[in-house]
């Protein structure tokens, strides 16, 4: 299995393969030397100036004078260590534990060589803490990494009494959540335009829509779903003059959604890759106390996409009525068997429009509120985890959504063809329950692509 060291820049996708158990992480001796040189630095500083959370409290008790010791540092820890809400699974917590010891190896934690090294261990280990969802806002996910570093010196590793905030003092677990959550949302929209393109070619589409020369003008992503909007729609004639605007449109809500992922996504790569707590160790022995912990980019991010997302959502629902409607297909309505009674896969119409409601639920949601903590010292914290766990509803929605429109086009003479991932049904239009072939239709989401001339 190949090792990344974890000094290096870490991207979305490494992450995941990390989570998954198909990549190592490293602590080189280089990544060694940078987490040593930190906490010097860190312990340098509190001789000629104050640390927050080391030669003082933390929160409303930032006034109060504190000399640290191990008993300290662990009370410290066991005071943050609330957990409450659902339980993190293991990819996540996987994915925390890595993250966690990215942040730490670039040096500005001042988390000592010990704590350290046992973190990454723990990372790639076998004995994963239970960690919870319930405390973390958008300044840091201080509750499940106390529960980590408890976890931690319970199974033997070592610590340094100044481990104690350096150690919480990041949103690890947020960043992990995004990261996952985004890798999976990016395997769901590529499904989307794949699907798209076949519902273009199921209704004989103008192909003015996906014009290379005509939406020149707009975004890369634009321009990238058009492109491969033309590939799948192929050059069989048209039936129309122009189409509804979901397909119509299609280039540019897929687009949208496109920018906005990629948005999010390089958000999450700085957060995952930089020395973000508060304080920053600093070289020459000094450290400044600073608010790089805050997340409202990443908030802002992660609402524009789940607004881009619900765009989309419509459209795609309005392209499963193209599907439904003999006037653009030529088959019976609702695909069914022509029987007079027949009402084939009308209710896929209702299962894509319960998960319309749910993505746009999602993106009604609304962080900017923020929250006042600890005496006000803590007057604003972005409901950033709140809004990545929005995301992954919206993601498991849209997927549902995906679903609906695959088992309509596999009731389509033709209406797959090219996609092996789906089952042709087009032999079978009686009225029956489609649940067992939605849910088919989401085990293959991932792995739908449509092969081309």
């Amino acid at each position: 299995m190949t090792a990344k060291a974890l000094g290096s820049r870490w991207t979305l996708a490494q992450v995941e393969q990390f989570a998954r158990q198909e990549l190592r992480a490293e602590l080189t001796a280089d990544d060694t030397i940078r987490i040593a040189e930190g906490h010097r630095n860190l312990l340098a500083a509190a001789t000629h100036k104050e640390v927050y959370g080391l030669s003082t409290g933390v929160g409303a008790r930032r006034f109060v004078a504190v000399e640290r010791d191990l008993e300290s540092c662990v009370r410290l820890w066991q005071a943050h260590a609330l957990q409450i809400g659902e339980t993190v699974d293991p990819l996540r917590t996987r994915a925390t534990l890595l993250i966690r010891s990215i942040q730490v190896a670039q040096g500005g934690s001042g988390v000592s060589s010990e704590l350290a090294a046992g973190l990454a261990a723990a990372a790639g280990g076998a004995e994963l803490p239970t960690i919870r969802y319930g405390v973390s806002l958008g300044t840091g996910d201080i509750g499940a990494l106390a529960a980590v570093a408890l976890h931690l010196t319970e199974t033997g590793v070592a610590f340094l009494p100044s481990d104690g905030l350096p150690f919480m003092s990041s949103g690890a677990l947020t960043y992990a959540d995004a990261a996952l959550t985004l890798q999976s949302s990016a395997r769901a929209f590529a499904a989307g335009i794949e699907l798209t393109g076949l519902v273009a070619r199921a209704v004989h589409s103008t192909h003015d829509h996906f014009s290379a020369e005509a939406l020149a003008p707009q975004h890369a992503e634009v321009r990238q779903v058009a492109e491969r909007l033309r590939a799948i729609r192929g050059t069989s004639p048209a039936s129309r003059v122009q189409e509804p605007f979901s397909v119509r449109l299609a280039p540019h809500s897929h687009g949208s959604v496109l920018r906005a992922w990629n948005a999010a996504a390089d958000t999450v790569e700085i957060g995952i890759n930089a020395r973000f707590e508060n304080p920053v160790a600093l070289p020459q022995g000094d450290v400044a106390h600073v608010g790089n912990f805050y997340t409202v980019e990443l908030a802002l991010a992660i609402d524009g996409l789940l607004r881009a997302l619900a765009h989309e959502a419509s459209l795609a629902a309005a392209r499963l009525g193209l599907l439904l409607d003999a006037r653009f297909t030529g088959a019976a309505d609702f695909l069914s068997d022509g029987s007079a009674d027949a009402t084939g896969a009308m209710m896929l119409e209702y299962a894509a429009a319960a998960a319309v409601a749910e993505i746009r639920e999602a993106a009604a949601a609304h962080g900017a509120y923020g929250v006042n903590v600890s005496q006000g010292a803590e007057e604003h914290a972005p409901f950033t985890a709140h809004a990545v766990r929005r995301l992954a509803r919206a993601d498991s929605a849209y997927r549902t959504l995906l679903a609906c429109i695959g088992v309509a086009l596999a009731r389509l003479p033709g209406g797959v063809a090219g996609a092996p991932a789906l089952a042709d049904s087009s032999h079978e239009l009686r009225d029956r329950d489609l649940s067992a072939e939605v849910a088919a239709t989401l085990g293959v989401l991932d792995h739908l692509r449509v092969s081309v001339s």
